[in-house]
């Protein structure tokens, strides 16, 4: 691994960056608690079609935001015709938004952090308290469309995180160390900052108006005391994991070695690493996530138009980016820029992780695309 700069950006003199450096990986969660949704499905507890409701209650009943007033505030809602289940969590197709409610609009790609995450979970507070928080004054849930009739960024993972927790009867913590990070002989990962991964932390920056990285002033996005486990209360698929980048990349190179049959300790079946790179969503919902990584990523990633599609897991690419990943490629971020891919084709797989929030930093997005350039120029 290559690895430039210092812990503080404003002292060049603060311990250097190095490949055991902790990062928090906010959204780069995500593809973990996929993988563990994927072994419940091949322990037989549950399967992609079961409506979430009979393990998630919370989900029962949901609401469908059918307009809004010119603020974005909704105005109309119905209730949802159709079950979430448990394939739409993992390919947000459930209709699951970090912000329907029109409260926290995103301007460019700069979005406000979902309150769900933001908020100080205290004692006797938990899952309950985070659906009491995404409800609001909702009826029900509320959800962006009908599930399986879009794509929606937001909560999706998070719930397929509490199933998994209920369906094991271990917290996500747990299950992760047991099940994915004990295999692949992780040691730095976790959802508990504890003194050993704080003092290897790199801690959060921005980009202030002049094009230059300062300390991050804001409040920590995801308020969790980072004494342990008796002080974490809701564990957080979606984003809630501290993790080296060495030791994403051991997953993503496993994941590449179970997909070619080459491993003998695989932690997810051929079949089930497979369904993470085959394209999931309806058109419908394809469409809206084509517009999605527009957005989001602006022309530095090359992706042909509508070559975007989601898997159970991970963004797949449905044709060669020219000079770049091929066709088949699977990849995502996190919120403080990072970013990763695998490509099973050519068994690539690179991690870009930087600390920089929010989202949608453009030098962040030119150096990532710099990246697998000039990788893809040197096969």
């Amino acid at each position: 691994m290559r690895t430039v700069g210092t812990k503080l950006v404003d002292d060049p003199a603060s311990e250097p960056i190095d490949e055991d450096t902790v990062f928090w990986l906010c959204s780069q969660t995500k593809m973990i608690t996929s993988i563990a949704s994927l072994q419940l499905i091949e322990q037989g507890k549950i399967t992609l079609d079961t409506p979430v409701e009979t393990v998630l209650p919370e989900l029962a009943n949901p609401v469908v935001v059918t307009a809004h007033d010119e603020a974005g505030r909704p105005v109309t809602m119905a209730p949802a015709k159709e079950k979430i289940t448990f394939g739409q969590l993992l390919n947000h197709s459930s209709g699951l938004d970090y912000f329907v409610d029109g409260t926290t609009p995103m301007t460019g790609v700069t979005r406000i952090v979902p309150v769900a995450y933001s908020h100080h979970y205290k004692d006797g507070e938990g899952v309950s308290k985070f659906f009491e928080i995404i409800k609001g004054s909702f009826p029900g849930v509320p959800l962006r469309f009908e599930p399986g009739n879009g794509f929606a960024y937001g909560f999706s993972t998070d719930c397929a995180g509490f199933i998994v927790e209920r369906l094991s009867g271990k917290s996500l913590e747990q299950y992760f160390q047991d099940h994915i990070f004990a295999p692949l002989g992780i040691t730095s990962a976790s959802f508990y900052l504890t003194p050993p991964l704080k003092n290897r932390l790199l801690p959060l920056s921005y980009r202030n108006k002049s094009g230059g990285v300062e300390r991050w002033k804001g409040p920590h996005v995801v308020n969790q005391d980072p004494a342990g486990a008796a002080h974490v209360r809701v564990h957080l698929g979606g984003v809630g994991l501290y993790m080296s980048q060495k030791d994403y990349l051991t997953i993503l190179r496993h994941l590449l070695q179970i997909k070619r049959g080459t491993v003998t300790n695989p932690i997810l079946s051929r079949a089930s690493v497979e369904s993470m790179f085959a394209p999931t969503l309806p058109p419908v919902g394809a469409a809206i996530f084509n517009e999605f990584t527009g957005l989001m990523m602006g022309s530095t990633l090359g992706l042909p138009a509508g070559a975007a599609q989601f898997g159970h897991g991970l963004f797949v690419t449905s044709e060669d980016v020219p000079g770049k990943r091929r066709k088949g490629s699977g990849a995502w971020a996190g919120w403080a820029a990072t970013s990763f891919f695998l490509d099973p084709t050519t068994v690539v797989a690179a991690v870009f992780a930087t600390q920089i929030a929010p989202t949608g930093d453009k030098t962040h997005s030119r150096l990532y695309a710099l990246l697998e350039k000039e990788l893809y120029a040197g096969l």
